[in-house]
């Protein structure tokens, strides 16, 4: 089992490959290339046709083409190239003869291994942000670490190979048989007869060529097809024996014993969390809630480029961004179409208790106040700490809704409307006590009695009519749980049936109160690349079982799961992002067609959550790029659905422990202590928009109101190749915008037809110098403990900056505007009507 990232894929006219890796077990494998291993942190178990070696920290090996190896390690982070020696022969006569000795774990002079080292953090160090003439200076380092091996470890072996090209192609025959049809009754006498060989000799061949017996190499392929195995908890241990050619249990848990030193339903049992049933085929397996920020190399890479490079530059100058342009005319005068402007449809917190926080509290007023949402979405209405649900000695059901009206009240103060989510499970109706998700172990399986849940729903329902109105409760939204579609360790259920089941008795409560109560559903989950058949099939039960949501509920988020489980489960859990930037839109093509197709096209769709990322600890949430993030998305896919609810309003909830550093990477649109994040600010500038839309293009949307027009604009850029397969060489807590290589600043000419008179252009931009309260820390001072002065200070900074002009013009209004990189800008253009 291996974890391989490639972090620096050069051109092809290069000879070389470049990877990282965080490795489990990489099996015996062999390939025509030189392998030049460096090991930068942890102990590596290396074996190289046959011979051992230990890698400590700093060793350097270099594997020699058509050498049988193989790593294991439970620790070790190595940086790895691969040479395509074939071409290199119009630089080297006959390098195919070169035999490289060079092994630092069996050497006693470490310092012939320096310039290696020097070469090679060369490379990490100009690799990160790298410009675009990379490529030259990626040339000249390949070939100087080639001329380096040719001309210090160039060994006396020259020529000399273990393993002629007969023997290789024989034995990749045997193993390509072997992993094929590992699951029949081999024997040593079938592949014999195979290859025409006699068993005495095939024995003798593979054992010299693998250095491990026939049978202990079988008995490993059989192991690790039976460990993915274990993984799947709808097969039992003697199902997992027979399918992967063990010919009894007793001999598989032996072996697997022997191998991890644990029975297999022990090791099941510590890994149940990654345990994947067969309803996961239709669900995604590999969202991680609790996710750090991207895997970060930072401060490995740092301290060996530290250690073997010695010059550093005395400071860094502020880069010199390239500017791309663009000119374009405005008719002013066309007919606009009217905006729903849906993007402030929804907001949201995790956990309805959040809501009676004081800092939630203060964060929900300000979103109001400046921005005025319609709804909120928030779950866990029913959870344990809302004391909503008790039983006497006899087992009836004893209600208290005092904290769901204190929740209630609140949000109709500041005039937001809920939408009624019922979940999560009270612990006395939970089938599965044990099953719980969070910091604050919120129980979500199925009730242990629809009968008593029912009757739960109808109360709470009725009662809500009685306290707030029949005509108020019209206006709510009502739905039950959250992300069934996701794995049934986290939201779902074993099987869809519990789900709909749950969700007909839900609506039918709801609606046996007043069938006029909007109920929705199904808060589907989905990512890039990733198919919506789950809500789908959901929508074709509710078809089939006349119960249609009266609205549909999904969840987006830029996340990629069709990568993130390339390798095993266990040994793959990073977060991937989505490597295209148009992914959101592709997203809404899929589910408008597929609405269409169902004949459903017509029932309102609400997306109450998206976000780049499911990640709480994505150092870049808390950056300009968020800001530019959402623009770019609002602007290009505008009111293309009924609601765009931003998730999440605050970094201050409790699903996570909350973390001491003030930007850790939250998904909130506040900090925990009520400082806007750039993320807020997008949306307040979205807020000033018009209610007619002119035009909108690349980078760009202009809008018309009673008093002007509006333009806003945005310089998005995208995170490189390593950043979305979740892998960070350079980002740490005050350098966040490393991977982003291709920034440039953006510049605008609008030319506005029709125009007479005076007008006054204000300009309200952020960008990392203004409007970012991560950057202004940074420069600030980054602190842990910060006082109430330091707060409101850092709160006064993080504002966007604003610009005002007057001008005159008859017939065209000229506007220039230029955009660092990640700034979000927006112009408002009003006519000049005098002083009064």
């Amino acid at each position: 089992m291996e974890y391989r990232h490639e972090i620096i894929n050069f051109p092809k006219k290069l000879p070389i490959k470049f990877f990282l890796h965080r490795i489990g077990d990489v099996n015996r494998h062999w390939h025509q290339s030189l392998e030049l291993i460096v090991n930068i942190k942890g102990t590596v178990e290396i074996t190289v046709d046959g011979t051992p070696y230990t890698l400590t920290s700093g060793d350097i090996i270099l594997i020699n083409s058509n050498e049988i190896h193989e790593l294991h390690s439970n620790d070790a982070t190595m940086i790895a190239l691969q040479i395509k020696m074939e071409l290199l022969n119009e630089s080297v006569q006959d390098m195919n003869k070169l035999y490289f000795d060079c092994n630092s774990a069996v050497s006693a002079d470490s310092s012939r291994f320096q310039n290696i080292k020097r070469i090679v953090a060369e490379i990490l160090k100009h690799n990160i942000g790298a410009d675009e003439y990379i490529d030259l200076k990626n040339a000249s380092l390949v070939y100087e670490l080639i001329h380096e091996l040719c001309t210090n470890f160039n060994s006396s072996k020259n020529g000399t190979k273990k393993h002629s090209q007969e023997s290789l192609d024989r034995l990749s025959r045997i193993l390509d048989y072997l992993n094929s049809k590992y699951r029949e009754p081999l024997t040593l006498q079938s592949v014999a007869n195979i290859e025409y060989l006699s068993v005495p000799y095939l024995s003798k061949f593979f054992a010299k060529s693998m250095g491990v017996s026939f049978k202990d190499y079988l008995k490993q392929v059989r192991l690790h097809h039976a460990v993915n195995d274990l993984f799947n908890d709808t097969l039992t241990i003697d199902m997992i024996a027979s399918n992967n050619g063990f010919p009894n249990t007793r001999s598989f848990v032996t072996a697997f014993q022997k191998k991890f030193n644990e029975l297999p339903s022990v090791w099941r049992k510590k890994h149940s969390s990654q345990v994947l049933g067969s309803i996961e085929a239709t669900k995604e397996k590999s969202v991680n809630y609790y996710q750090d920020e991207p895997q970060s190399y930072h401060e490995e890479i740092s301290l060996f480029i530290d250690k073997h490079i010695d010059y550093k530059p005395a400071s860094i100058p502020k880069p010199n961004y390239p500017t791309h342009s663009a000119s374009i005319y405005i008719d002013t005068q066309v007919p606009g179409r009217q905006l729903k402007h849906t993007f402030k449809t929804f907001t949201g917190v995790s956990r309805a208790k959040e809501v009676l926080l004081a800092d939630v509290q203060e964060a929900l007023r300000t979103a109001q106040q400046e921005i005025g949402f319609t709804y909120i979405k928030m779950h866990s209405l029913l959870d344990d700490d809302m004391m909503v649900y008790s039983e006497d000695s006899q087992g009836r059901p004893i209600y208290n809704f005092r904290l769901i009206d204190k929740v209630m009240d609140f949000l109709l103060s500041i005039r937001l409307k809920p939408l009624v989510q019922f979940s999560f499970m009270p612990s006395l109706l939970a089938s599965d006590k044990s099953k719980a998700v969070f910091y604050k172990q919120i129980n979500t399986s199925p009730p242990n009695d629809m009968e008593k849940w029912d009757r739960l729903i109808t109360d709470l329902t009725r009662h809500f009519m009685v306290r707030y109105g029949i005509e108020e409760i019209r206006s709510w939204l009502f739905c039950v749980w959250n992300e069934p579609s996701s794995s049934n360790h986290l939201f779902g259920f074993s099987d869809d049936w519990t789900f709909y089941q749950l969700y007909e008795h839900t609506r039918t409560a709801v609606k046996s109160v007043d069938a006029s109560l909007q109920f929705g559903g199904p808060a589907a989950f989905s990512t890039y690349n990733k198919s919506e058949d789950w809500l789908f099939d959901f929508l074709s039960f509710s078809k089939q079982q006349n119960c249609i949501p009266d609205f549909i509920t999904v969840h987006y988020y830029d996340i990629d799961l069709a990568n993130a489980g390339l390798h095993h489960p266990m040994m793959d859990n990073q977060l991937y992002l989505s490597p295209v930037t148009t992914s959101f839109q592709q997203f809404i093509d899929r589910l408008q067609n597929g609405l269409q197709h169902l004949e459903l096209g017509h029932l309102p769709v609400f997306m109450t959550e998206w976000n780049s990322t499911v990640s709480h600890k994505d150092l870049v949430n808390d950056t300009c790029f968020k800001s530019a993030y959402i623009v770019k998305h609002v602007i290009e896919n505008y009111d293309r659905l009924d609601a765009f609810g931003y998730w999440l309003l605050t970094d201050l909830h409790e699903e996570n422990l909350l973390p001491s550093s003030l930007f850790h990477g939250g998904l909130g649109m506040f900090t925990y202590n009520q400082i806007k994040k750039p993320a807020y600010h997008a949306f307040s500038l979205l807020n000033k928009l018009g209610n007619s839309l002119v035009a909108n293009g690349d980078g760009f949307m202009i809008t018309r109101s009673l008093e002007g027009y509006q333009i806003i604009l945005h310089n998005y850029h995208h995170y490189d190749e390593m950043y979305a397969k979740g892998i960070s060489l350079s980002i740490s807590y005050s350098e966040r915008y490393s991977h982003f290589p291709r920034k440039s600043k953006r510049e605008f000419q609008f030319s506005l037809s029709n125009m007479e008179g005076d007008y006054i252009i204000t300009h309200h931009y952020v960008n990392p110098e203004h409007g970012s309260a991560f950057d202004q820390e940074v420069r600030m001072g980054i602190s842990l403990d910060y006082s109430d002065e330091e707060v409101n200070y850092l709160r006064s900074l993080s504002i966007p900056k604003i610009e005002k002009e007057q001008v005159s013009c008859s017939g065209t209004l000229l506007l220039h505007t230029v955009l660092e990189p990640f700034e979000i800008r927006l112009i408002e253009v009003k006519r000049f009507m005098g002083r009064g």
